[in-house]
């Protein structure tokens, strides 16, 4: 690769990572703090609650759209000027909508029987307004991929569950300063989400329309051929099986643990796990930035190149992520005293994710390194393992050990999906993510790579 297509990488990673690090830190605390917002007014059973809500929300948006927002991202991104792009978000609009409804319908039906299936008082009335923004949910994470796309990862990033959960928190504020009521009724949480999810999904979308109209207009826009569509489909399918693991450890392991566990332990658990998630806000934008460059450079075959973009990307997260990771180990009654009263018995927890989110950090984004290097049915088939083996923690700890058993399995599936995916990119690619001595080396692991 030329020393001129380098530097230019270079000097785009740094100008995206500034703004996309302003726009995923807000997205990343807005989540956080929507958590702190419902512990200070409801305490650890709201937070419970809402842990619950957030996940049958968040299930019923995987399945609505089944992979199409990464496939937008792959489609869009190969020619984001092509007269093709309108189609292809006309295509995910639509197609999201034929399961995004009746999901939203389901869960506004069938409120009160999750309440008595979970038996968590206050269910039914957060999912009032949660089914109701399933669609408008939905919308907002296609339109992510297409900003994406685009070039508009900053963009990209207000359109996804943070900002809604930043907006929710912001109404739920005014709300609690203007009632002369207090605490505020249950059903105002799932409302205000569902305000929130409109706003933000109809800034998106008018953000689309006006660039669709100056680049793509209506009349120039051509119609998906049937070879291409079935590509697209394809492309769907691949990326909705990849995310199961994400289904599983967001929602399923969630909804196992809200059946055996109390609202309260429930509460405590979803605290320590959105605190510990904070610190993947780095990784996060780290892995919006690199993953594009990790391809170009692995495509151009400069596996030099690539091996230090990698170690660069593990070494920037861990130094970033570092003074919040040695917080919630030293002083996690801090940080959770800032959710209310009550929340200081999660300290254990948090330190458990803590470690588990520092080996995540350390490790690099070698999930990735795996998906942009032809070897993305590898990391499917970690990511289910270790997720389903996490599940299985979820069913026979919980009932156990409580909400000390949810956190281990969680941890798990984090530590294990980590490390048997860098175990992978050296033995595949010959490459060592986590800053330091290459350990596997040592150990005698051979590389199948030829560098």
């Amino acid at each position: 690769m030329s020393e001129s297509l380098l530097s230019r990488l270079k000097g785009e990673t740094a100008k995206t990572l500034i703004r996309t690090f302003l726009a995923k830190g807000m997205s990343a605390f807005g989540a956080l703090g929507l958590i702190m917002i419902v512990g200070q007014l409801y305490g650890p059973k709201g937070v419970g609650v809402y842990a619950l809500a957030q996940s049958i929300l968040l299930g019923a948006g995987i399945l609505s759209r089944r992979g199409m927002d990464n496939a937008l991202l792959r489609f869009i991104g190969r020619d984001y000027r092509s007269l093709l792009v309108r189609r292809y978000l006309y295509w995910a609009g639509v197609r999201s909508l034929f399961v995004s409804v009746p999901l939203s319908l389901a869960i506004f039906l069938l409120r009160d029987w999750f309440e008595s299936f979970f038996e968590m008082s206050g269910l039914s009335d957060v999912l009032l307004g949660v089914a109701l923004a399933v669609p408008f949910y939905t919308w907002s994470f296609l339109l992510a991929g297409f900003f994406k796309g685009i070039r508009k990862p900053a963009m990209a990033s207000f359109q996804e569950s943070g900002a809604i959960a930043l907006v929710a928190g912001v109404l739920l504020l005014l709300l609690h300063a203007l009632s002369k009521t207090s605490p505020l009724d249950f059903s105002v949480l799932g409302w205000v989400y569902l305000i929130a999810a409109i706003l933000i999904a109809a800034q998106g979308h008018l953000i689309a329309f006006f660039w669709l109209g100056r680049y793509i207009p209506a009349g120039r826009s051509t119609e998906i051929g049937l070879e291409e569509l079935a590509e697209l489909r394809d492309a769907s399918l691949s990326f909705f099986i990849m995310g199961m693991a994400g289904f599983m450890q967001s929602v399923l392991g969630i909804m196992i643990a809200a059946k055996f566990l109390s609202s309260v332990e429930l509460g405590l658990f979803k605290s320590a796990q959105q605190v510990a998630i904070s610190v993947l806000f780095v990784l996060m934008v780290i892995n919006a930035i690199f993953p594009p460059r990790f391809a170009a450079l692995y495509h151009a075959g400069n596996l030099g190149e690539l091996s230090r973009a990698a170690r660069s990307a593990a070494l920037l997260g861990l130094l970033l992520s570092s003074p919040f990771l040695v917080v919630c180990l030293l002083t996690p009654e801090l940080i959770l005293a800032l959710l209310g009263k009550g929340f200081e018995s999660a300290a254990i927890f948090l330190r458990i994710l803590a470690v588990a989110q520092l080996v995540n950090v350390a490790t690099g984004s070698v999930g990735f390194l795996l998906n942009m290097t032809g070897h993305d049915q590898i990391m499917r088939k970690i990511a289910l393992y270790c997720n389903g083996v996490a599940l299985a923690g979820f069913l026979f700890l919980s009932p156990l050990l409580g909400a000390l058993g949810a956190t281990l399995s969680l941890a798990f599936a984090l530590v294990a999906q980590n490390i048997l995916a860098m175990v992978t990119v050296w033995i595949k690619l010959g490459i060592w993510t986590m800053p330091g001595p290459n350990l596997l080396k040592h150990l005698g692991v051979h590389t199948k790579a030829k560098n």
